[in-house]
């Protein structure tokens, strides 16, 4: 009798220490958990660019060909990226608000006060494609990264500055910028700035990276929607929930080269309500943009000139993850 209550003992103490095992390896466990959670999805994380050369096409194999005779020499024709012929000689700010002009870039930005909206139109030519630029908030590409949009501006001294499409917010999209591809992850609308000038959206089924890398990127933007047809007409149907009246940043293309920038105040009674998207739309097919694409608005649409926030940003404005600018 005695070995027998001995032997139960012995078994609940067995099972006592087994469930303490248990419990020991749950609280380890999730303590991992949270340690992973804190450092994937909490604290700022420096990423990699993406190497291009992963979506490269294989060279074809070369095959002899005959000897031809010689031809004339071709004529001269224009380098991709170089708008030289199109490029503006003379003052495009004469009667802006404010006026930047000098040989590689001139910026006219008027103030535009109507129907109880208040928005700001950046009319921007550039006579190479390396003048449009974009900046990483604090300098470094990564998720959680942000700052107010006038400390990146004023870092990378830029003399004209809009916020971008806070792509650090996310963790999927196309991220190239200045020429540079950051993240491949494509979920949603693009929009591709190509390094001959041309300016193109697409919807994530039509969209094909390979492609797009082959013929040479230089910026792209994933936020969206698009905002004009494929013939430059406005839109009335947007794949957004966000339709509504806002403060809207959007981005708008004439021809290689020539581009313009638009920022709409809003939420703020008696000054700007804001835009609806087909509001926004209307108004690029009014001036006379080929593409227009939405950027990330709310308190996050801010236009900035010579260190200044020119516009009256929702809340005083917030930080964001990147700028595009010209200096």
């Amino acid at each position: 009798m005695g070995r027998t209550a001995a032997h139960r003992r012995h078994r609940s103490k067995r099972r006592t220490k087994g469930w303490k095992i248990v419990l020991r390896d749950f609280v380890l466990f999730a303590v991992a958990l949270n340690v992973f959670a804190l450092f994937h999805h909490v604290l700022p994380r420096k990423l990699q660019p993406v190497s291009a050369a992963l979506y490269a096409a294989a060279a074809p194999t070369p095959t002899a060909v005959p000897a031809a005779s010689p031809t004339p020499e071709p004529s001269a024709t224009p380098v991709p990226g170089d708008f030289s012929a199109s490029f503006p000689a003379f003052d495009t700010g004469a009667d802006a608000l404010y006026s930047y002009q000098t040989d590689a870039v001139r910026i006219a930005i008027t103030r535009v006060q109507e129907n109880g909206v208040t928005y700001f139109v950046a009319d921007v030519y550039v006579k190479t494609i390396d003048a449009l630029k974009t900046a990483f908030a604090k300098d470094t590409y990564g998720k959680s990264i942000y700052e107010f949009p006038l400390t990146t501006s004023e870092r990378v001294g830029a003399v004209f500055a809009v916020t971008g499409d806070y792509y650090s917010a996310r963790s999927l999209g196309v991220v190239v910028r200045n020429g540079t591809l950051y993240r491949d992850a494509a979920n949603s609308d693009v929009c591709i700035l190509y390094q001959d000038g041309e300016m193109k959206t697409y919807d994530s089924a039509s969209f094909n990276l390979s492609d797009a890398l082959s013929r040479g990127v230089w910026q792209a933007w994933s936020f969206g929607p698009p905002l004009l047809d494929e013939t430059g007409a406005k839109l009335t149907q947007f794949d957004s929930q966000l339709t509504d009246r806002h403060p809207r940043s959007a981005v708008g293309y004439y021809a290689p080269g020539h581009y313009c920038f638009v920022v709409v105040d809003g939420r703020q009674s008696g000054y700007s309500v804001g835009m609806r998207l087909s509001e926004l739309s209307a108004l690029f097919e009014r001036l006379g943009c080929k593409t227009a694409y939405n950027l990330d608005g709310g308190a996050t649409a801010v236009m900035m000139f010579r260190g200044q926030v020119i516009n009256q940003p929702y809340k005083g404005g917030r930080e964001s993850g990147d700028i595009i600018y010209f200096n």
